[in-house]
């Protein structure tokens, strides 16, 4: 029996490091300056939120609104539409039966009119700042979760990189346990083989001694018929 070595060290053998992981500690510098490019984003948007309400008054219109419209609007913008009914009502009746005209309502003062297009305008911010607050914060969800699964796949690498560099060690430590064997084998193989060669060299002298004997049985017994 021949022990043959052809698996000898084609393959190059490395351990990978567990420090590697791919960059992630820089991952995490990226997450959090995201995550403070947020913060200061929403930040920026309450400050531009309240300045744009405080200097808004300079773009309000000249155009000053009539008293009925503003009550209207007013009653309206309030969700009280019975009153506002009734006051439609009972203002239009009185100008068909001429009891007042649409000029005895007069217009608007210019601080009221300002007012209500700033607490309008307002309204609107705070709308769009929410809605701003809202897409942060799923976003803000949406990395965190990304740094959950990143954290989960980083620690799954790490078992198995270690892993790895276990069964390389192992094959490493088998292979030269096995290495040792291998001049045992080599004179297990010579012996067996000699063995073998003596077991045929007996076994031919064997024949040629039973054919010996037999050919001297075969004289015995012609001598003996012979007298």
């Amino acid at each position: 029996m021949t022990i043959t070595d052809d698996c000898k060290d084609d393959y190059q053998y490395e351990e990978v490091s567990t420090d590697d992981d791919f960059s992630l500690q820089e991952d995490d510098d990226d997450l959090s300056k995201v995550l403070q490019s947020i913060q200061e984003h929403t930040e920026d948007a309450q400050i531009s939120a309240s300045q744009s309400v405080l200097t808004s008054g300079k773009s309000v219109s000249e155009i000053r609104e009539a008293m009925d419209d503003f009550f209207c609007n007013f009653l309206d913008r309030l969700g009280m539409s019975r009153t506002l009914d009734c006051f439609q009502t009972e203002w239009y009746e009185l100008i068909e039966r001429g009891v007042l005209t649409v000029d005895d309502a007069g217009l608007v003062p210019d601080v009221y009119t300002r007012n209500q297009q700033l607490e309008t305008e307002n309204l609107s911010l705070k709308k769009d700042l929410e809605n701003y607050k809202r897409s942060v914060d799923k976003t803000e969800q949406a990395l965190l979760k990304m740094q959950k699964e990143r954290d989960f796949h980083r620690m799954h690498h790490k078992r198995v990189v270690q892993e790895k560099n276990r069964l390389i060690c192992d094959m490493k430590r088998l292979k030269a346990h096995y290495a040792s064997y291998e001049p045992v084998l080599k004179e297990l193989s010579e012996k067996y083989q000699n063995t073998l060669t003596q077991k045929m060299l007996t076994s031919l002298e064997r024949d040629k001694a039973m054919g010996q004997v037999t050919g001297l049985q075969a004289a015995l017994e012609s001598l003996e018929f012979g007298y």
